[in-house]
């Protein structure tokens, strides 16, 4: 007599992973690679001592900044730090005051989720979205041993009429003028350094299409109009749009304001550092999409930037878009058009392989593609890290993987299962809201691995060894299902695997799937194309479900579903096993 059954492949049922995490957290099914480094094989892992203050870093990619072996940190609730990384790795404080904003003549603050450091002449600055305020630091003496004594110092309370401006060209706080006193929305930063130049960004609306900047040299202030500014052959733009959070592109010398409010596009100013700036306005509301010819929603209220080529094509960008990843070339704003969207990667559509809000960071702080400081994966235009945002894709793996353009991420790490062994990885390190991992290099040139975030595992700096990889994918990973069994210990003669569809394969990797009816004595392999069921050869009772994935350092198979897989399984009545009986359907998939 014939009996069935079936099972749920998911972590309840895996018997063995390899390089691999799984969740079904909230419903959601993910299974994916995991990356080599972890919080057991970082070398520092710590808020404590010299890594306590400062560290709370919310604001992404904007509350933090690196110069040389310095690094620079401003925490929502901990205040201002700065940091040495020596040459084994560790770090040194070098400066650290919890309440280090200057609001008024009586009162300092101490949650900022902005700062940038106008590298060339060693100060920088730091502000926050939630109050008025902002304070300027002196750390030549951390850069030249000498300056004021080789600390790092806060300058005074600021003396001009209106101190808590920290860009206001007239004096007047007038809004047609336009002033910057707080920056930034919520949890993304709004200053940006280029060269001797600090960008901000109002959180208030207080200059619609106009770029404020200020030089920590020569103290000059300007509010760069887009009408006067703009870039020949540029479109006027024609949109208010405030809050925005910035990146720059050190390598063409480009910033750009990405508006949270008010606005269908970004603007890019060009020689940024320069005296002799320009604007390039770019209308995302007015663009469709190459591929679909549909109209897509242009905000970037999913701030970030990636160009995969700075060098030979600076104007093909990766950015955020209102539940987008956004594949936009923006080339014809140069000549007044549009820009192109090349791809809209949807973030909350099941059927794209993709379950997750559109709460995520997407992007780099550094668009070079070599040298330090860099959070780009050194070799890959594949790989762009996202970070987590409101408690969404908080695992340190997740990525976008350009070629699919699909997103690996899990929410965070919980109803799961995960290699911890592997190169001594221990857990994947989880925040709720992260950017990305950025390699710094010691005076002696040796390179280190940093990663910073506030909420869960955060609160806390990290480090990895350059040579031990820890963001790379441990690209071939493999999971086991099973044991699993027929009533009365029935043979196993017959086995589908439901789903295996699903999986989102770059190219050049792959998916195998194996099954056993012997507890793995012996493995058969399983054909995931075919819509008939796999008959054994062997003879056993015990049914093991092998998938393996093959992958790189930088690219990997994985799934992200609302359905789990699953499998069914039956033994077959005698008659069925026979070869000399013709005209049998004994292959036919299991209902």
């Amino acid at each position: 007599m014939a009996r069935f059954s079936s099972a749920i492949l998911d972590r309840n049922s895996a018997s063995d992973v390899t390089g691999c995490f799984m969740s079904d957290h909230e419903g959601t099914h993910t299974l994916g690679p995991v990356q080599k480094g972890g919080m057991s094989n970082a070398i520092v892992n710590s808020g404590s001592g010299e890594y306590d203050g400062g560290e709370r870093c919310i604001g992404g990619h904007n509350s933090y900044d690196i110069d040389g072996d310095i690094l620079m940190t401003c925490g929502w609730g901990d205040g201002v730090a700065f940091r040495r990384l020596n040459n084994d790795g560790s770090m040194t404080k070098l400066y650290y005051d919890s309440h280090a904003l200057w609001r008024d003549t009586g009162s300092t603050y101490n949650h900022m989720q902005s700062a940038a450091m106008a590298k060339d002449i060693g100060k920088a600055v730091v502000m926050s979205y939630n109050v008025y305020g902002y304070s300027i630091f002196d750390y030549r003496g951390a850069k030249d041993g000498t300056t004021n004594g080789g600390l790092v110092i806060r300058e005074d309370r600021p003396t001009h009429p209106n101190p808590t401006d920290f860009i206001d060209p007239s004096g007047t706080n007038s809004r047609a003028n336009g002033y910057v006193r707080r920056t930034g929305y919520w949890y993304a930063g709004g200053l940006c350094a280029a060269g001797d130049w600090i960008y901000a960004s109002e959180h208030d609306a207080r200059h619609y299409k106009k770029f404020p900047r200020r030089n920590l040299r020569t103290g000059e202030q300007q509010m760069l109009e887009s009408s006067v500014y703009k870039y020949e052959g540029s479109a006027t733009n024609d949109r208010n749009g405030y809050r925005a959070s910035l990146s720059y592109d050190e390598v063409n010398d480009r910033m750009y304001y990405w508006n949270y409010e008010g606005n269908g596009g970004f603007t890019v100013i060009l020689n940024a550092s320069t005296s002799t700036p320009q604007t390039l306005w770019c209308d995302l509301e007015d663009t469709t999409s190459s591929n679909s010819a549909k109209t897509v929603n242009g905000y970037n209220r999913d701030p970030g930037l990636f160009i995969v080529n700075p060098n030979s094509e600076p104007n093909i960008i990766m950015c955020g878009g209102y539940d987008y990843i956004l594949k936009v070339d923006y080339t014809p704003c140069f000549t007044g058009g549009v820009p192109n969207v090349m791809e809209a990667n949807a973030l909350n559509n099941v059927t794209a392989n993709v379950n997750q809000p559109g709460y995520l960071r997407v992007g780099a702080k550094f668009q070079k593609t070599e040298g330090t400081p860099t959070d780009k994966l050194p070799g890959s235009k594949n790989f762009m890290f996202v970070g987590a945002d409101r408690g969404w894709a908080m695992m340190d793996f997740c990525y976008h993987d350009i070629g699919t353009g699909k997103t690996w991420a899990s929410k965070r790490r919980s109803s799961h299962k995960e290699d911890t062994t592997t190169n001594g990885r221990g857990n994947t390190a989880q925040s709720d809201y992260g950017h990305s991992p950025v390699l710094m290099e010691s005076a002696d040139g040796s390179k280190y691995w940093i990663r910073l975030g506030y909420g869960s595992d955060g609160h806390s700096i990290k480090i990895h060894r350059e040579d031990q990889h820890p963001y790379e994918l441990i690209g071939d990973w493999e999971v086991t299902y099973g044991t699993f069994t027929l009533e009365n210990n029935a043979n196993v003669d017959m086995v589908f695997v439901h789903n295996m569809d699903t999986f989102v394969i770059p190219t050049d990797c792959s998916i195998n799937i194996q099954v056993s009816n012997n507890n793995g004595s012996t493995y058969e392999a399983y054909d995931k194309a075919s819509n008939e069921s796999h008959v054994f050869s062997s003879t056993g009772t015990q049914l093991k479900v092998k998938i393996s994935a093959k992958g790189f350092y930088d690219k990997s198979p994985f799934r992200v579903e609302s359905s789990a897989m699953s499998v069914n399984y039956s033994s077959m009545h005698d008659a069925a096993k026979r070869t000399n009986i013709k005209h049998k359907h004994n292959r036919k998939r299991l209902r």
